[in-house]
C-alpha cells in the first residue's frame, strides 16, 4: 500500500514540476501555486475514475446486463458528460474559489463571539480520529445530498434541469454525470457551502468526491445484478438506483420519486422514500419535451434543458385566472 501512495505522490509530484509550475510561473497565477497540488490530485482522480469504469464497470455491464439493447446509439453522448464531469474540474474549483470566503466568514463572525460550528469543534474528541472523523464528513455530505436530490425533483424549474438526467432510455455507468451545466454549477456550490460549513479541508473533499462518485457511477451500471437483500441496505445499489430512473406510468406515476440516495439509502428508510420490490422497469421519463432529449448531442440537449428551464419559470410566476363562480 506504500509503494502505491509513494507512486501516487511521485506522480503528482511530476506534473507539477513538469507542467502546471513552469505555467502558473509564465502566466503570472502565483497566486494558485498553493492549490494546484489540490486540483492535480483531483484531475488524477478523475482520470481513476474514467479507468475503473472502463476496465470494471463497463465490462460487468457486458457480461451481465439489465437490459439488451440492439445497440447503444443512445447511451454514447453520457460518455461526453462523464469525460466533461471526470476531468472538467468543476466540483473542486469551485471549493477552492469559496475556501477563503469560508475563512473571512469565520474571522467575522468571531468579531461577534460566535463560532460557526464545524463537526471538530461540535466533537473536539473526533480530532485526533481521523477516519472517523472522515466517516462523519461522508454520513453528513450524503445526507445533505440526498436533501438536494428530494429538491431537484420537488421544484419545478429545477426539475427541469434534472429531468435531463431522468430522460434516457439507456441508462448505464457512464450515465450518472449526464446533468446540465446549470444543474452542475447550483450542486457544485452548494456541496461546497455543505463541505466548508461542517469542516472539510481540501484534501478531504477530494477524498469526498471520489468515493461518492465512484459508487453513483456504479449504482447506474447496466448491470441485473446488487448486493442482496442486506448490503443493498447499506449502500445503493444498481436495483435500488434502477428504480429511481424507472419511467413514471399510469399505474406508478411517482416512481421516480423514491430512492434517492447516491451512497446510502439510510436516507430513503429514514424518510419513507425506499421501494425495495426488485422489479424490472424501463428507464426514462414519460415527457415527450424530455424524452427527445434521447437523440439529441451535448450541446443539442443542453439548449433544451434551457427551453424546458425558461418555460418552468414562466409558469411558476404566470398569474393564475381564478375561476368565477356560477351565476
Amino acid at each position: 500500500m506504500q509503494g502505491l501512495i509513494d507512486t501516487w505522490v511521485d506522480v503528482q509530484s511530476w506534473i507539477l514540476e513538469t507542467a502546471v509550475h513552469p505555467l502558473l510561473f509564465r502566466f503570472g497565477y502565483m497566486t494558485f501555486f498553493e492549490d494546484a497540488p489540490f486540483v492535480v490530485e483531483t484531475l488524477m482522480l478523475g482520470v481513476v475514475q474514467i479507468a475503473v469504469i472502463l476496465l470494471v464497470f463497463r465490462p460487468l455491464e457486458r457480461l451481465a446486463p439489465a437490459e439488451h439493447w440492439p445497440d447503444r446509439k443512445l447511451a454514447r453522448v453520457d460518455i461526453v458528460y462523464t469525460l466533461l464531469s471526470k476531468l472538467g474540474l468543476l466540483p473542486f474549483i469551485v471549493f477552492v474559489v469559496l475556501y477563503p470566503v469560508n475563512d473571512w466568514l469565520q474571522e467575522s463572525v468571531r468579531d461577534y463571539d460566535l463560532v460557526l460550528p464545524t463537526v471538530e469543534q461540535v466533537v473536539p474528541w473526533l480530532r485526533d480520529k481521523p477516519l472517523l472523523l472522515f466517516a462523519t464528513y461522508f454520513l453528513l455530505y450524503d445526507l445533505a445530498g440526498y436533501l438536494l436530490h428530494r429538491m431537484q425533483h420537488a421544484v419545478p424549474w429545477w426539475w427541469a434541469l434534472h429531468s435531463l438526467h431522468h430522460s434516457q432510455r439507456q441508462v448505464t455507468c457512464w450515465s450518472d454525470d449526464r446533468n446540465h451545466v446549470l444543474d452542475d454549477v447550483l450542486a457544485s456550490f452548494y456541496f461546497a457551502v455543505v463541505a466548508l460549513l461542517i469542516g472539510v479541508q481540501p484534501s478531504q473533499y477530494v477524498a469526498l468526491l471520489l468515493v461518492s462518485r465512484l459508487v453513483e457511477s456504479f449504482s447506474h451500471a447496466n448491470v441485473r445484478f446488487g448486493f442482496g437483500r442486506v448490503l443493498d441496505k447499506l449502500v445503493v445499489d444498481p436495483w435500488f438506483h434502477r428504480t429511481h430512473h424507472a419511467r413514471a406510468s399510469a399505474s406508478e406515476p411517482h416512481i421516480h420519486d423514491s430512492n434517492f440516495g447516491a451512497v446510502l439509502p439510510v436516507w430513503d428508510l429514514l424518510f419513507g422514500t425506499a421501494v425495495y420490490d426488485y422489479k424490472r422497469r424501463p428507464t426514462g421519463v414519460d415527457s415527450r419535451d424530455a424524452d427527445a432529449d434521447n437523440g439529441k448531442g451535448w450541446l443539442g440537449q443542453q439548449i433544451a434543458v434551457l427551453g424546458r428551464l425558461g418555460r418552468a419559470i414562466i409558469a411558476t410566476f404566470r398569474p393564475r385566472r381564478l375561476a368565477h363562480p356560477a351565476e
